[in-house]
């Protein structure tokens, strides 16, 4: 059985593959980047009140514990990137335009 889309094609059923990971310079690499990954995320959050209300609207990547703020993700990740090539851990989040309540409603 296929999933359809928009206009009646049937594409394959995604699947899910777990494997188990035995290479120790594998998981070494997954750990640094998790290392990172977590360092950049605490920064991000004990910086917040420094990025805000700028990056209201953009997004945002977090690499070697900086921000970076940009119109598009993309741009945003290369300007990161450029500046902390080897950061393994950078995120990219959007930034909502505004604070406050979010009102979500399907009209049929």
């Amino acid at each position: 059985m296929g999933w359809f889309i928009n206009g009646g094609t049937v594409v394959d059923e995604p699947k899910l593959i777990i494997e188990e990971v035995s290479d120790p310079v594998e998981i070494a690499r997954d750990r640094e980047q998790h290392e990172e990954f977590k360092q950049n995320c605490h920064w991000l959050q004990d910086h917040w009140p420094e990025l805000l209300p700028q990056a209201r609207g953009r997004f945002i990547a977090i690499a070697g514990q900086e921000a970076f703020l940009a119109e598009t993700s993309e741009h945003a990740l290369k300007l990161a990137e450029s500046a902390h090539p080897s950061d393994k851990g950078i995120f990219v989040q959007y930034v909502l335009p505004s604070k406050g309540p979010r009102i979500y409603g399907n009209r049929w």
